[in-house]
């Protein structure tokens, strides 16, 4: 018998009254960290009656990019006031805000940059012990406690994208004119990874075999970065600004407008072969991923609709929703069970993952 089909089953949305740009799970699965339009940097609790959204600190002008240790209790946000800050994610269950409280306090922040170009690209390490920071050209490196460890040489075009290759200190930066992968070593080292065009993402495979970016011409190009070879796939008719593989390294989803474009890793690759081609949106897509573990991609698209999928499964969506604006987010909790879905007018849809 086929196994059934993974299924989001909707128990909350939750008012933010501003607009979502990122948001981030604790390592628990219980706790939502969101950056907002307006500057706010909130935690709450999505599975509970009362969220108890709580103001961590704040940017002025702005938030541009949230990210949450892996394991440990440090978050980090960035804003258009040209900082960077790490916060103590204590803040939210102690009541207090970075700004107000001391130096060794909950909540108290650790300003890595501050007045510098805008930093939208911050990722931590898959260890939660790194950080890379991009800000426009320049990728530098930090450790929990504030410390730089490592500032990379200017690349050829700004920052578009960060990936940390999985089980490795190595870390992929898109940029026009190709790729870099930079590993943070005792010296550090730098691999260019050049191409006649502007990468828009950086997606590793999990097994960190495969590096995909999508390209601002209209193509997917990969590496096999340790077998030195490449491919491109063409034929898109717009930027190709989402890419998301699978939890099993074998699917590659992409998209560049209403329709998704899945790739087949598996046996001698997607060279030669025809993609999964997933049509059901009728608007332009905002928002790709898969569940961490499993074979469930979803999709967000400017129609407000969510769409859950099973690449090698069909062609139709195995669920569905009607969200009340424009999807501009959507996070995976780090085990799967749980999904967060930010749409434009501020409101979070919450679902649990029922497999």
């Amino acid at each position: 018998m086929k196994p059934a089909a993974p299924r989001l089953q909707s128990y909350a949305r939750i008012a933010l009254d501003d607009y979502p740009i990122d948001a981030a799970w604790s390592p628990d699965g219980g706790t939502l960290l969101v950056g907002c339009g307006e500057g706010a940097v909130v935690q709450l609790k999505p599975a509970e009656r009362d969220p108890g959204i709580a103001e961590v600190g704040r940017h002025a002008g702005g938030v541009l990019a949230v990210a949450w240790q892996s394991a440990g209790m440090w978050c980090a946000s960035s804003g258009q006031d040209g900082a960077v800050r790490l916060w103590d994610a204590r803040a939210a269950a102690a009541g207090t805000s970075g700004e107000a409280a001391g130096s060794d306090a909950p909540g108290a922040a650790r300003v890595l940059l501050q007045d510098v170009q805008w930093s939208e690209q911050l990722a931590f390490a898959s260890g939660g012990k790194q950080l890379a920071v991009g800000t426009g050209r320049r990728l530098r490196v930090y450790d929990t406690s504030g410390a730089q460890l490592c500032e990379f040489a200017d690349g050829p075009g700004s920052i578009a994208a960060l990936a940390w290759r999985p089980k490795a200190p190595e870390i992929a930066a898109a940029a026009n004119g190709g790729m870099r992968i930079h590993r943070v070593a005792n010296p550090p080292h730098t691999l260019d990874l050049p191409w006649n065009g502007a990468c828009l993402t950086a997606s590793w495979s999990p097994d960190g075999r495969v590096l995909a970016a999508g390209l601002q011409d209209g193509s997917v190009h990969f590496w096999y970065v340790a077998a030195g070879k490449q491919s491109e796939m063409k034929g898109y008719g717009a930027k190709v600004r989402l890419t998301a593989w699978s939890a099993s390294s074998r699917w590659l989803a992409t998209s560049a407008d209403e329709q998704i474009v899945v790739w087949d890793f598996s046996g001698r690759g997607p060279e030669g072969s025809a993609p999964l081609q997933l049509q059901s949106h009728t608007a332009r897509l905002t928002q790709l991923a898969f569940a961490p573990q499993g074979n469930l991609l979803v999709s967000g698209a400017g129609d407000r609709r969510l769409l859950a999928w099973q690449p090698g499964s069909g062609d139709r969506p195995v669920d569905a929703d009607l969200l009340p604006d424009e999807i501009v987010l959507l996070r995976f909790s780090r085990d799967g069970a749980r999904l967060v879905v930010g749409d434009r007018g501020g409101t979070l849809t919450c679902y649990n993952v029922a497999r």
